[in-house]
């Protein structure tokens, strides 16, 4: 076998070259139950020690404690107050996620490359020249590149996308004994037989050649794959190119207390990331002394059935909360299917027994039953025309087609009539005709109704909603000119309240905070 230094990427004693320390011995991951009251409090204290100063003095508004089908969670330990920041959390571990980018960035800084350029220590990674591995160790991309050397990769010239997505899991060998212990104290569900992960594509295809596949390394990289892929957010960097173009750089974090947060498909926080990539965490609606502090693993307006599968899935348990207990979702029927009898326009089919995946289906109006096979293909379609006709369309076609052709065969509250009519929202712009502005509006005010069904609270998508529904007016005031439409109160409080929810977000609309300031809402 080739040494370190003898596979063409002229890296011989990487890891003194950028003063990196070997990486230490892995510990073991804990086999005791970490829901011990003992334990518990032990992780705590690591915890808190983590997060330092993002935690206000005196006592925060949450603990640790464990709950009967749930294990360890988080809860209130007082009342919290709705739009109140219940804690700040950073990520232990943070990186690319494992999905295709449609730009070059560096993996180190997320700036946007305008070509291809690879770190020249031969870890076979796109990297900026400010974080390339010839500049030493002050480089905050050298410690992750002399890992990787380490391990030898073969083809050291060429780019590798399989090493990009598994990096964010190699990060974890730089973490310090205490940031592992608490990532290790994190449940991690092993992958589903028909998964491949990052780390098993990358030893299938034999990446490296010094990477035991048996051995403590790959071991612990399992370990880490998993406790990502159990616990690990979705967050990103807004970065611009040379043309200062705006690209949103998806990445996933490891944020740990945020992952404490046990699933409610009905939660009271809702969570922002700001610009260094902290998690805020406020209360969506009034939190009371002993609640539970509850955010949704799914997306909030896919409708009981669709969440059910993704949570089953992809985070090993079924849900069984008041709303996935209610065939009617609240009344907003976001999961039904419009009757297929030609002599039941009204009709709407409905799982009889929501909480099962084999549940029959029936007709609310007059009584068809379908078998679920057949409701699972219907929704199938749906979803792959949904797709045909939203992501890659213009927004008149969009309109059109949920004027022309979705009422024919969906609901105006089906899940996926709303996923279109969240893409319409998204794609009409100020400057489209008034009479897609006029669609625009009715659409934000139609979500902003289910949202309110579902007793949702003040939440991230009721922020976004309520600043398109304020430029929208105001836009469509400039062409009527009526310009007291844009000032009514009515309108002023959905600025008011998108402030509110999107205030701290990294990501929030360019304009939000001059709107702010042009109407005097601040």
């Amino acid at each position: 076998m080739a040494a370190a230094g003898e596979n063409g990427n002229g890296a011989t004693g990487a890891a003194e070259a950028a003063n990196v320390p070997p990486v230490p011995e892995l510990p073991e991951v804990p086999t005791v139950d970490l829901s011990l009251p003992e334990r518990i409090a032990s992780f705590k204290q690591e915890l808190l020690a983590y997060l330092g100063e993002l935690v206000p003095p005196g006592e925060p508004p949450w603990d640790i404690a464990t709950f009967e089908g749930y294990g360890r969670g988080l809860v209130a330990t007082r009342d919290i107050a709705v739009n109140e920041l219940v804690f700040v959390d950073r990520p232990v571990l943070v990186g690319p996620r494992v999905n295709n980018y449609e730009v070059i960035f560096c993996a180190s800084c997320c700036s946007i490359l305008r070509r291809l350029q690879l770190c020249t220590g031969g870890c076979r990674l796109p990297i900026c020249s400010r974080c390339d591995y010839s500049v030493g160790a002050s480089s905050p991309h050298a410690a992750e590149c002399a890992l990787i050397q380490s391990w030898q990769p073969k083809d050291a010239g060429r780019y590798s996308k399989n090493i990009l997505y598994a990096l964010t899991s190699i990060r974890g060998f730089l973490l310090s004994e205490r940031d592992r212990s608490i990532v290790l104290q994190m449940e991690g569900h092993p992958p589903r037989k028909e998964m491949t992960t990052e780390i098993e594509r990358l030893l299938k295809d034999g990446y490296f050649w010094n990477l035991d596949g048996e051995g403590p390394a790959v071991r612990y990289l399992r370990q880490v794959v998993n406790i990502l892929n159990t616990n690990a957010f979705e967050t990103s960097r807004i970065v611009a190119d040379e043309e200062n173009n705006q690209h949103e750089i998806i990445l996933r974090g490891l944020y740990i207390l945020g992952a404490l947060m046990n699933h409610c498909c009905r939660p009271n926080v809702r969570y922002v990331f700001d610009g260094e990539l902290r998690m805020r965490v406020h209360a969506s609606r009034p939190i009371k002394k002993g609640e539970q502090i509850m955010n949704n693993y799914s997306k909030i307006l896919w409708g009981s059935q669709h969440r059910i599968i993704h949570l089953c899935f992809s985070k090993n348990f079924l849900c069984c909360c008041d709303r996935c207990k209610d065939p009617t979702e609240f009344g907003t029927y976001l999961g039904a299917l419009k009757c297929v009898r030609e002599s039941c326009p009204e009709g709407r089919l409905l799982p009889v027994n929501p909480l099962k995946i084999s549940s029959v289906w029936r007709c609310d109006r007059c009584s068809l039953k379908m078998d679920n096979i057949k409701a699972s293909k219907i929704q199938e379609i749906a979803s792959r025309m949904i797709m045909n006709n939203a992501i890659k369309r213009e927004a008149s076609h969009i309109i059109d087609y949920l004027n022309d052709h979705i009422v024919k065969f969906l609901l105006p509250t089906n899940q996926f009539t709303v996923e279109l009519k969240l893409q319409a929202i998204k794609k009409i712009q100020s400057d489209r005709p008034l009479v897609e502005l006029r669609e625009k509006e009715k659409y934000c005010l139609e979500i902003l109704d289910i949202l309110q069904r579902l007793n949702y609270g003040e939440c991230f998508v009721k922020g976004v909603l309520c600043y398109e529904l304020f430029v929208t007016r105001v836009t469509i005031a400039q062409l009527l000119n009526e310009s007291e439409i844009a000032t009514e109160t009515s309108n002023l409080d959905q600025l008011r309240t998108a402030w509110q929810i999107l205030k701290p977000s990294g990501n929030r609309p360019r304009d939000l905070q001059q709107l702010v300031v042009t109407y005097g809402i601040e």
